[in-house]
């Protein structure tokens, strides 16, 4: 997730020069490694996915259930694409690909996969919350997988300096691993409650009883405004740098693009 983060961020600038038509090759360059990294790290992070589903299969059951909205123990479950939880009638309105579930998980489609009604319901997690962040976690690595796929092809053909509204796309998919971050440790805390440590202990047993309500809401109101004030900064100095360009020589920062026909 994290070498995602940057060379997705890497892929950005370096989009934003080409549209620009500044530090031509500086952009030629790093939009060439940020593609071809990409693609690598995108297929190891897809492997990475499938070992992580795997264990939470075998140890947290309910969590799975949940990421995909699975209420009925069943072989063959189907693997769902995105939809919309029912939590109230326990049923998921999503287009799925049948058997695919239990081929992931078990490398067998005949393998049941254990759905939530068939665990206490006092040990469900928020089955909505869970079900929506994994699949956009899902659908934010399927956005960075075309992005990188398209760029490749127009790399190739060496068309990618004229097609904008593929440049245009690498600028926003800065935000796709920030997002696939986030909504994935969503997915990992949310999914795991009731529990701090599974089977173990549960979330109330965890609270501190030395403290109370506004010493709580006092520290997370201060640490939202600092890391709200860093996030800014950050923006304000990531925006300066962007402008100013590459510092490689002294004519670096006023290189224009030159189309060589």
């Amino acid at each position: 997730g994290c070498w995602l983060s940057g060379i997705f961020l890497v892929l950005s600038i370096s989009a934003f020069y080409y549209l620009k038509k500044q530090h031509h090759e500086f952009a030629k360059t790093s939009i060439r490694i940020a593609l071809i990294t990409s693609i690598v790290v995108l297929a190891l992070q897809l492997m990475s996915a499938h070992d992580s589903a795997c264990g939470v299969a075998l140890n947290q059951p309910a969590k799975l259930a949940a990421m995909e909205g699975l209420y009925e123990t069943t072989p063959r479950a189907a693997l769902s694409l995105g939809g919309w939880v029912d939590t109230k009638n326990k049923t998921l309105h999503a287009l799925s690909i049948p058997s695919l579930l239990s081929l992931l998980v078990y490398n067998d489609v005949n393998h049941p996969v254990q759905g939530l009604n068939d665990i206490p319901a006092d040990e469900h997690p928020p089955v909505q919350i869970v079900y929506q962040s994994y699949h956009i976690m899902i659908w934010m690595w399927g956005l960075m997988a075309l992005v990188a796929f398209f760029g490749v092809i127009y790399w190739a053909k060496d068309r990618l300096s004229h097609t904008r509204w593929l440049l245009k796309a690498m600028i926003v998919s800065v935000a796709f691993p920030f997002i696939a971050n986030q909504v994935g440790w969503i997915t990992a805390e949310v999914g795991r409650q009731p529990w701090l440590v599974w089977k173990l202990l549960r979330t109330p047993q965890g609270v501190s009883r030395s403290l109370v309500g506004p010493e709580v809401a006092w520290s997370i109101t201060m640490l939202f405004l600092i890391y709200v004030l860093l996030f800014a900064l950050f923006l304000y100095l990531l925006d300066r740098k962007i402008k100013h360009g590459p510092t490689m020589g002294p004519e670096a920062s006023t290189e224009v693009y030159r189309n060589p026909t």
